[in-house]
């Protein structure tokens, strides 16, 4: 295409890369700008565009891409270039069209009034709304919810508007912090896991890259890495802050409904310290806790029913499968969680949780709390 223009006594200049053509377009003049929609990137030569309408708005603008019609992308290379062409573009006619633009009258278009990107998603906010309603209900771990659209969407706009405004700060602010526990604790309400609430706002970050990718001719190309960047911040600061108000709200509740009906912990161990210190930590935590430091001890114990077992491994190898074996006959639906360290954590026993010899009681409280739920949630089922 160069030989071509060149051949038609044009003078020019060619850039590789986005970065490139840039600071060209910064640094010198052009009459007439010819540029491929895709260069590295997919949409890269918006930019391209963008910067060119800004800086030299009087300069016809020419776009070469591969696919005739894309939505509304196109259509805002209809509105915001002075011609396209499908490639393989017709060469000749591209220098007919550039020749016939440049010997017509002056453009009287001004450039682009450059907008921040929170400005534009504010623009698209019903977009936004549609797009993830649309997504969230495609999405297999989202609809496995169970959750009607309403319940779904109904914290939605005052998300999406506190996202828009958090992406132009650089911290969140009070009122996106209660947005983001609000919605923590609505989705703990309504029984979502962990998992859904993340794939929600992946959902949502990819939608609003998708409205960024489709307005980067209006984009101020200045600020435009900035604002992308807080964009991702402030979807990933609100799920920070949502989950860490999921997490606190059921623990809380976990820790009531333990005092109101504390499972009852047989804790085999033969270290005594570390067995003690267990104790503590899981009677502090509302457990009712029975210890015993030897097999013949726990067997002794087995005379009442328990609802779990931590068994440590300070004891023999084949005292705990012989164990273990036990208390699986006396308790069937009672998790055993293991606390392992060494050669012990290839113990041949089926455990519903385990926790390293190293780890703290807080460790062993979340892997007995897990487990009992998991126990719960088959016999629910």
């Amino acid at each position: 295409m160069s030989a071509v223009l060149k051949r038609n006594s044009f003078d020019v200049t060619v850039a590789a890369t986005v970065s490139e053509a840039l600071n060209l377009i910064a640094t010198q003049s052009f009459d007439v700008l010819v540029s491929d929609l895709n260069i590295g990137e997919p949409g890269d030569g918006f930019t391209v565009v963008s910067a060119m309408r800004r800086t030299q708005p009087s300069a016809p603008t020419f776009i070469l891409t591969g696919y005739p019609a894309f939505g509304s992308a196109l259509e805002a290379i209809r509105q915001q270039v002075d011609d396209y062409f499908v490639k393989p573009a017709d060469v000749e006619a591209l220098v007919s069209r550039i020749i016939a633009r440049l010997s017509g009258p002056p453009s009287r278009r001004t450039g682009i009034q450059p907008r921040r990107l929170p400005k534009i998603l504010e623009e698209h906010k019903p977009d936004i709304f549609a797009r993830w309603m649309e997504s969230a209900k495609d999405d297999e771990r989202i609809r496995a919810t169970g959750l009607s659209n309403e319940q779904l969407s109904s914290h939605l706009g005052s998300l999406i508007d506190e996202i828009i405004t958090a992406s132009g700060d650089l911290t969140l602010s009070p009122d996106a912090l209660v947005a983001a526990r609000g919605h923590g604790q609505m989705r703990l309400q309504q029984g979502c896991s962990v998992v859904a609430m993340i794939r929600e706002a992946h959902v949502l970050h990819g939608v609003l890259c998708l409205i960024v990718q489709e307005n980067l001719l209006s984009a101020d190309i200045s600020f435009l890495v900035t604002d992308i960047m807080r964009i991702g911040e402030a979807v990933q600061g609100f799920l920070e802050e949502s989950l860490h108000t999921y997490f606190e709200l059921q623990r809380a509740a976990d820790s009531k409904e333990r005092a109101q009906n504390p499972a009852s912990v047989l804790l085999l161990s033969g270290n005594r310290e570390l067995s003690l210190l267990r104790e503590f930590a899981l009677r502090r935590a509302g457990y009712s806790v029975a210890r015993a430091s030897s097999r013949q001890q726990a067997l002794t114990l087995l005379r009442q029913r328990f609802d779990a077992l931590v068994i440590s491994y300070s004891l023999a190898h084949d005292t705990i499968q012989e164990f273990a074996e036990h208390f699986r006959s006396a308790n069937p639906n009672a998790p055993i969680v293991g606390v392992v360290k060494g050669a012990w954590q290839d113990l041949k026993v089926q455990l519903d949780g385990s926790v390293s010899g190293d780890d703290g009681p807080e460790v062993l409280l979340e892997a007995l709390s897990a487990a009992l739920k998991r126990r719960r949630l088959r016999l629910i089922r």
